[in-house]
């Protein structure tokens, strides 16, 4: 379970406007108040306020009409917050609505990562990038190790600066292009490294996803190893057969 001083704003907004719903304060067929005075009732920004009501939107709560206004449908939610992703599109926006705050930053062995970095030999030289991925500033739902090949160092800087995957980062930076990408995905208890900064307990299981991008050449110019707490991730993956 995510403790209150851990969930984000908005997640704590739903959860107080769902609290008036199920009093009754703001009826079933109730048209909610404009978006200005919502924000000043519950003093927070627009931001804050529009991602709560899409969640409310979600739980089948609330509906909005354009022109209209924004009704109370029900009092029982439908469904629960989890973070979802299950494409590189989405990974775009996971990333665009999240902020990578960085702990560590150096030179590793390949040998020494996290993951077997393919084709590097044991004492190639990478760079290595550890923080942690927040949403709202204040919610960590991720503990990252990145590597990094030392020709593409300079995009370094650009972390937890701009809202881009830093495959496109180095992408645009160096003229290369991402022909593919492979993952692994995998349950594992936590590292005590990880568990802190996921203010998680020691030992806890979480799920690891690592994943290698490939450029023109085929070889790997980036992995990132990520892994998320329990009940805060959801991965998605659809599978379609062939009959020809």
């Amino acid at each position: 379970m995510i403790s209150e001083f851990q969930k984000p704003r908005y997640i704590l907004l739903a959860e107080s406007i769902i609290e008036l719903i199920q009093s009754d304060y703001f009826p079933i067929g109730f048209l909610l108040p404009i978006e200005p005075e919502l924000c000043e009732k519950f003093k927070v920004s627009r931001y804050t306020l529009r991602e709560s009501m899409k969640l409310l939107r979600e739980m089948g709560l609330i509906e909005s009409r354009q022109g209209y206004g924004i009704t109370v449908l029900a009092k029982e939610r439908k469904n629960h917050y989890q973070m979802k992703m299950d494409a590189i599109p989405d990974l775009w926006e996971f990333v665009e609505n999240s902020q990578l705050n960085i702990v560590n930053k150096g030179k590793i062995f390949a040998d020494e990562a996290l993951a077997k970095i393919p084709q590097a030999k044991a004492n190639d030289e990478w760079i290595v990038v550890e923080g942690t991925r927040t949403i709202d500033g204040v919610t960590p739902i991720a503990w990252k190790h990145i590597y990094i090949k030392p020709q593409y160092k300079n995009v370094i800087k650009k972390l937890g600066k701009e809202k881009v995957p830093i495959y496109s980062m180095i992408e645009k930076e160096f003229g290369i292009q991402t022909i593919r990408v492979t993952q692994e995905m995998s349950a594992l208890t936590i590292p005590n490294a990880a568990a802190e900064s996921l203010h998680l307990e020691k030992n806890s299981i979480g799920f690891q996803i690592t994943r290698y991008y490939y450029d023109q050449s085929d070889e790997v110019f980036v992995v990132t190893v990520s892994i998320y707490p329990p009940n805060r991730f959801n991965y998605n993956t659809e599978l379609v057969l062939s009959h020809s």
